[in-house]
């Protein structure tokens, strides 16, 4: 009898756990909360012109819902794609650019691999205050300088403003005490978009993406319950930005859509990726 009731237990909780991880699965890739050891890569066909390699370098606005393998997958599962797409990551939890630099092997490993761009995603609200922002771009032009002689340009990963909710909004100890969501928002791309300048290298609007859905209706929840981190969706929503940087296609065509968003759902993360 007890054998019975623990290997009913032991089903519940792998069910359970299945439950759990179902964003997980589905795509070329199962999507993980840490660095793929190995390159991923969307694959080839006999419509592939392009070949692509992605070094992503951040934090958990990167790894959480694993944005690189997203990506990929949009790649491997889009008929009309003619760009295979690899990717590697290096990030870890609260990272800065400058510690992702410094204390990880990801420019040894750009200097062993061809990579063709960089993605660069510095630590949340950097682009509120001065000292942080001057850091962000002592660390972006330390990137680009080690970078300029492998021939990888580095692009710049414009990201969102936490939600409303946020404690960030209402704590005295935080960044954005007494400021709005917009304001940060708008922070936040201005202050890229002049290391872009001075870089002389793309940004990629995702932020901006982000406030768009926030005010459609139909669109799926942005963020988890932190107000800060992505959802699912909104992870999807920054790989279609992504996708469309560096294909030029929307990711309308695309077979894959993580589990739990619905048709519609994607379909209106889509069409904002696209704007």
């Amino acid at each position: 009898m007890f054998r019975t009731v623990l290997i009913i237990a032991l089903i519940a909780a792998l069910g359970f756990l299945g439950v759990l991880n179902l964003p997980r699965i589905g795509g070329r890739y199962w999507l993980s909360e840490s660095d793929h050891a190995d390159v991923m890569t969307s694959g080839t066909s006999a419509a592939t012109v392009h070949h692509i390699a992605i070094l992503f370098l951040g934090n958990s606005l990167t790894f959480d819902n694993d944005l690189p393998a997203m990506l990929v997958n949009l790649a491997a599962a889009d008929p009309g794609n003619t760009t295979e797409i690899q990717a590697k990551a290096f990030t870890f939890p609260g990272a800065q650019l400058g510690e992702v630099l410094h204390q990880t092997d990801a420019l040894s490993w750009a200097r062993a691999h061809h990579v063709d761009f960089a993605v660069l995603q510095e630590h949340s609200g950097w682009y509120a205050v001065p000292e942080w922002i001057d850091d962000a771009k002592q660390s972006a032009a330390a990137w680009h300088s080690a970078l300029a002689p492998l021939g990888t340009r580095p692009v710049l990963f414009e990201s969102w403003a936490d939600e409303e909710g946020s404690d960030i909004y209402t704590d005295p100890s935080y960044y954005a005490y007494g400021r709005t969501r917009a304001q940060i928002a708008t922070d936040s791309e201005i202050k890229t978009a002049e290391i872009a300048q001075d870089l002389g290298s793309p940004m990629v609007l995702v932020g901006r993406a982000f406030e768009h859905a926030s005010r459609l209706p139909g669109a799926p929840e942005l963020y988890q319950s932190d107000h800060h981190h992505p959802s699912v969706a909104g992870t999807y929503l920054a790989a279609l930005v992504f996708y469309r940087f560096f294909t030029g296609r929307s990711g309308a065509e695309s077979g894959y859509r993580p589990w739990g968003l619905s048709a519609s759902e994607a379909a209106v993360l889509v069409e904002v990726a696209g704007e």
